[in-house]
């Protein structure tokens, strides 16, 4: 029982089946069968579903698995040293983490290091196979993964993994053609069995599959996920349905803005969050994180070179750090709440 993160609402209990995790164990053990002796470095939570991926393809195939003191979780420096004494050849880290540990170099003996949990902003690839991958709690941690192997503008999430089926859909349950956004399902062993005592939530993610009828595929879960597939047969994460926002009537994905405030120079990392007025509109809060003084009015001119105005946040904060939840993921609402004024410096 692995309970979501309640981001979006209650958190809902997810009811995991020993197929489903089997399922997993499986296809990771096969991605790693010539990697040799594995060492293993375990950051994820107990309560982050990312926690069985640390655990059991390591424990399953004959590797060693290091837990990473808690003091050290955010010290990158400590971690790589954490890393390199121990001969570390195989990690993960949630996203924004994992995103500054890559950057930071210096990893002698790395093999491969997955990231996953929020969208992998453009980075320059390592020299060890380093996977951005994707899935919900609700399917038994990862169902696709693309290795990072050049310099991308957005990066994919990938290929569906060995043992599942992913279609794209539209609100009528119609396949998507190549391009084109639509919702998320997955099909196949590692979709749970469902939520605990919420028949409410289950009708609506967990469905009869309408494209196959046999086992493991003839049951989907509905993700809420928007994505579309790319001509190479990759999937290309768009957004949550639940965090495209409309501004002056205009409806924005808040991690297309994020990704052009990382691109600015000197910004180590940027956050965009979505705010209430006092007569109900909507207006952008731009958190970003940078060793010097970033120019605002700069800022805000380098994103209208790329992007509508209407998509250029009304106020944008310097913090030292974006902070985490317990799952090291964006903790939104630990974040500062700006008292709201519109933007003069975009016209």
């Amino acid at each position: 029982m692995l309970y979501t993160s309640g981001t979006t609402g209650t958190p809902k209990g997810v009811e995991l089946l020993h197929k489903n995790l089997v399922a997993t164990i499986m296809h990771v053990n096969d991605v790693r069968k010539n990697d040799g002796i594995i060492h293993y470095a375990a950051y994820a939570s107990f309560g982050f579903d990312a926690n069985m991926f640390d655990m059991y393809p390591t424990l399953t195939s004959g590797g060693t698995l290091y837990i990473i003191p808690d003091e050290m979780r955010l010290d990158l420096y400590a971690l790589r040293d954490f890393y390199n004494k121990n001969k570390i050849t195989h990690g993960f880290m949630t996203t924004q983490v994992a995103r500054q540990f890559v950057e930071l170099g210096g990893h002698e003996t790395l093999v491969e290091f997955v990231t996953g949990g929020e969208k992998l902003a453009s980075i320059n690839p390592p020299k060890f196979r380093f996977i951005n991958a994707y899935g919900p709690t609700e399917c038994s941690i990862f169902v696709t993964s693309y290795v990072v192997d050049k310099f991308l503008k957005d990066i994919p999430i990938g290929k569906p993994t060995s043992n599942t089926h992913i279609y794209v859909v539209d609100e009528l349950n119609h396949r998507m053609p190549v391009g084109a956004s639509g919702e998320l399902i997955v099909a196949g062993s590692q979709v749970a069995k469902g939520y605990l005592n919420r028949p409410d939530k289950n009708a609506e993610a967990f469905k009869t599959n309408p494209y196959e009828n046999e086992s493991p595929y003839d049951r989907a879960y509905y993700s809420g996920d928007v994505v579309r597939f790319l001509p190479d047969g990759n999937i290309q994460f768009v957004g949550r349905r639940d965090t495209q926002v409309k501004v002056r009537g205009f409806r924005i994905e808040l991690s297309e803005v994020e990704e052009v405030i990382r691109r600015f120079d000197k910004i180590k990392d940027a956050v965009v969050v979505a705010y209430d007025d006092s007569v109900g509109m909507k207006y952008l809060v731009a958190y970003i994180v940078s060793n010097d003084k970033i120019d605002v009015k700069k800022l805000n001119e380098f994103i209208l070179k790329e992007k509508p105005a209407y998509m250029v946040p009304a106020i944008t904060m310097q913090i030292d750090a974006i902070p985490f939840n317990q799952n090291q993921k964006v903790n939104k609402k630990a974040l500062p709440k700006p008292e709201f004024k519109e933007n003069t410096d975009v016209k």
